[in-house]
């Protein structure tokens, strides 16, 4: 057995590299109180591993920029994959079992006639994509922090060395010849701590909030900072989760509670996917059925819906539409809302409960702005103009102005406790708000005669 200083040496690395390999599998090891003893013999294995001969992979010359890893969901293989770390570039090896339990973004559906799901058919641009997706944004704000901590390069190689782990789904990497198991490595079934970045589901979660996440009572949940001095997120979420109280069902979004941490605001909710369940954003599967740029994005994603199963689908966009009008939000992006699945038999399709809205309520508007007669924005995901965007909304069934009477109050009253903004400020946003509930308003007159 060898320290970790010793099988530094030996590999020429850093110790901090040392226990990274061993926690991604690369390297065999035990504990020893709070040290690593490290399997001579999987070092020197390691030393010895092939070097490239020929065409090198990916055209990379260095060697140690190239990693293999199984995709995996849980203890089923999608496919082996070679990364190049520094390209950001996949080459798939191998496809298992017809790539039937991939993730829906790492390529379109088979067009094999067949019954039942029909898998995706992986290649390496969407795989290489759906990659970028999964992990932590250079620019979030812990991002160096970690790094340094971790002594990984960069946060790709950070997902990597956290077997691209998280719990909005249970996919992850699973190094060539490592012997682990789904139950021993997941999230939702083990521990993770703050206190070991390279091992929480920071590592592979998109975002650009600081973000971090606790158990309570057995469930997962999601704390989120804010972004500026301000800290108008937190509250944005707590205003967006009574806005959809108001309007939507229970379980058709997200509930945030607005808590306090260490002197800043953050807002707190129970994690979207369970243990039985996985989220598919809508990029995914805008990927898996090839709607491309140039077609009508709303209108294919409704027949995508459709041909899921799924009921409803344009009730529930005109719900989303809708609320985000009233809201201003200029983020819904095609990450930040979705579909759920059953991650057991890959059916059971329904839509995912809003969420994300931290960027609502006018979250970068200037008092100069706000003091315009009316408030502009740039809406997301179907059209640029939110005035187009809400023309989209087919049904109006399900909305009743009585039920948004006295929000604008409650939006001043939700903002007036946000110490860091004035009383104009507030006020300026509470009348945006009612400006907006007004449009809406005239939208519903205009579906229901």
């Amino acid at each position: 057995m060898l320290t970790t200083s010793e099988a530094a040496e030996i590999l020429g690395v850093t110790p901090r590299r040392v226990v990274a390999l061993v926690e991604s599998g690369a390297l065999i090891a035990e504990r020893f109180g709070r040290q690593w003893m490290i399997d001579e013999r999987s070092v020197r294995d390691r030393v010895t591993a092939p070097k490239l001969s020929g065409r090198p992979k990916l055209g990379q010359k260095d060697l140690l920029a190239l990693s293999t890893h199984t995709l995996m969901n849980r203890d089923h293989p999608v496919l082996d994959f070679t990364y190049d770390r520094k390209q950001k570039r996949a080459r798939i090896e191998r496809v298992h079992e017809e790539g039937l339990w991939g993730p829906l973004g790492i390529g379109r559906r088979s067009r094999k006639p067949r019954e039942g799901w029909r898998p995706p058919v992986p290649n390496e641009v969407d795989l290489a994509l759906w990659l970028e997706h999964r992990y932590m944004p250079p620019l979030r704000p812990e991002a160096a922090r970690i790094l340094r901590e971790t002594g990984e390069p960069s946060t790709d190689m950070l997902m990597f060395s956290s077997l691209g782990l998280n719990l909005s789904d249970q996919y992850w990497f699973k190094p060539v010849g490592a012997s682990l198991a789904w139950r021993d490595v997941n999230f939702f079934d083990n521990d993770y701590m703050a206190t070991r970045p390279h091992r929480s589901p920071d590592s592979s979660t998109p975002g650009a909030l600081e973000k971090w996440w606790e158990k309570r009572g057995g469930q997962n949940w999601l704390l989120k900072a804010s972004s500026t001095a301000e800290e108008r997120e937190p509250y944005n979420e707590l205003l967006a989760t009574l806005l959809c109280g108001r309007l939507l069902d229970v379980g058709e979004f997200v509930p945030y509670e607005l808590e306090e941490h260490d002197g800043r605001a953050c807002s707190a909710c129970p994690t979207l996917a369970t243990p039985e369940t996985e989220f598919v954003s809508a990029n995914d599967a805008i990927t898996y059925f090839g709607i491309t740029e140039g077609h009508d994005l709303y209108r294919g994603y409704v027949r995508a819906c459709d041909e899921l199963g799924i009921r409803g689908a344009r009730t529930a966009l005109a719900k989303m539409i809708v609320c985000d009008h009233i809201m201003a939000n200029f983020d819904r992006h095609r990450a930040n809302f979705g579909l759920i699945r059953n991650a057991d038999t890959l059916d059971g399709w329904r839509i995912a409960p809003l969420f994300d809205n931290g960027a609502a309520f006018f979250s970068r508007a200037t008092i100069a702005e706000l003091r315009l007669e009316r408030y502009t924005w740039t809406s997301n995901p179907f059209e640029e103009y939110p005035l187009a965007q809400l023309a989209r909304v087919e049904d109006m069934s399900w909305y009743d102005p009585d039920m948004l009477v006295g929000f604008a109050e409650e939006v001043q009253q939700v903002l007036g406790s946000n110490p860091h903004l004035s009383d104009e400020v507030v006020s300026r946003m509470a009348y945006h708000v009612q400006h907006n509930i007004d449009t809406v308003n005239d939208l519903y007159v205009e579906r229901v005669r």
